[in-house]
């Protein structure tokens, strides 16, 4: 945000005063900053701050600028932005998944409608353009849609189980994980990550099967209906799992189960699309939706470039938010990073062959997260009753109405 601050009151390439030219300023360079999260996570990949560093190098170059990389952790995302937003040395730039927005866009009016600086051929060639309209404007470009939360299994210990096939139904998932349970008891059948502090995860650990229980999260009015009936079905689910033996009690402390996965000790995980690519020392196969008593859904992930209403180069800014999406910096990001499907037109998927029809044959499969009052709010205290509950502290009836009774007496 601290734009121009080495720019000199009179910056010109040649300027003549009294017979005498000046040379411009070597140090008159433009700032921008530039927030994204990690991605990177395989062993002997490049870092996030080292990949976006050098390929803005280009960028720099060509507009005589400066990037400024700022890798925000997971853990303590939000928190980081809301700090970040009331600071000079806050992003211009940044990365928000679209619960974050709410209140960014309704009460802080701290993000700038983009719409505006895009061509309509821009638009274009954007797949999901029209996705980062958001509460009446254009504040967001999508650059990460896709990433769908899928099942993953080990073959080589399901085979050694008698199961064939990676589970498809919440009842065949019961009864794979019952043959592991058997099989191979040092095998965990099944892990979900309830030590990870971010609400983020809920999109692998809950919504899929709260999803697929009939569940949803608002209704028309935009009242929190999460406890329903449905809800109860797929909270209940969840705890079942534990309390039956097919995931242990240390889940609670486990923030990443795709480790524990690639070390062989567990048999199945539910994770973003994008993960098990890098567990190349796996024979793993996956299944894109479980189907539960009304449906077969899960979560998919609609992340954004934004642009912060105190940046004072917004032009610059823009520009950089396409050289980001762009298909060339985007292959890129796929390559070194972490696959994902593409965003643009011009763009082609090259990933794994595995893919070629999760999004043509499940895309009506796929949900993102809903954008009111409070979301994030209302996401976190889920989440932290959800690990009471896993920890034995509070019943799945207790915990949906716990939720709802704090987010309509102290949010909304």
């Amino acid at each position: 945000m601290k734009k121009a601050g080495k720019v000199l009151a009179v910056c010109l390439s040649a300027t003549m005063v009294m017979g005498m030219s000046i040379p411009a300023a070597a140090d008159s360079k433009e700032e921008l900053t530039f927030w994204f999260p990690p991605f990177a996570g395989g062993e002997g990949q490049v870092s996030d701050q080292t990949f976006w560093e050098e390929m803005f190098v280009p960028f720099e170059e060509e507009n005589n600028c400066e990037v400024t990389v700022g890798i925000v952790p997971w853990e303590g995302y939000e928190e980081k932005y809301l700090s970040g937003a009331a600071s000079p040395d806050g992003p211009d730039v940044g990365y928000m998944y679209t619960e974050m927005m709410y209140e960014y866009i309704a009460e802080m009016n701290a993000l700038t409608d983009i719409d505006g600086y895009f061509t309509e051929e821009e638009k274009d060639n954007y797949l999901y353009y029209n996705l980062g309209n958001v509460l009446g404007g254009q504040y967001a470009l999508p650059v990460i849609v896709g990433n769908p939360s899928i099942l993953v299994a080990n073959m080589d210990i399901l085979n050694a189980a008698g199961i064939d096939a990676v589970p498809t139904t919440w009842d065949e998932l019961l009864a794979a994980c019952e043959a592991v349970k058997n099989s191979n008891p040092d095998v965990y059948p099944f892990l979900q990550e309830w030590g990870n502090s971010s609400y983020g995860c809920l999109g692998f650990n809950y919504w899929p099967y709260f999803w697929s229980a009939g569940g949803e999260i608002t209704d028309e009015e935009g009242n929190l209906t999460i406890d329903s009936e449905a809800g109860l079905k797929a909270t209940e689910f969840i705890y079942s799992l534990m309390e039956s033996g097919y995931m242990p009690e240390t889940a609670t402390s486990v923030n990443s189960c795709g480790d524990v996965f690639r070390d062989g000790r567990a048999a199945m995980i539910m994770v973003p699309s994008g993960y098990p690519l890098q567990y190349t020392e796996i024979n793993w196969d996956f299944s894109a939706v479980l189907q539960g008593p009304e449906a077969a859904m899960t979560y998919v992930a609609q992340d954004s470039l934004v642009l912060f209403e105190s940046c004072e180069n917004k032009e610059l800014a823009v520009k950089l938010m396409k050289y980001v999406t762009s298909a060339e910096v985007m292959g890129e990001f796929y390559s070194q990073i972490i696959e994902q499907m593409p965003i643009t037109k011009d763009s082609t998927f090259t990933g794994d062959e595995r893919y070629n029809s999760l999004y043509s044959d499940y895309g009506d499969n796929f949900l993102t997260l809903p954008v009111f009052k409070g979301s994030a709010t209302l996401y976190d205290t889920l989440l932290k009753n959800l690990q009471s509950m896993m920890l034995g502290d509070l019943t799945p009836q207790e915990v949906l109405t716990q939720t709802t009774e704090y987010y309509n007496n102290s949010i909304r």
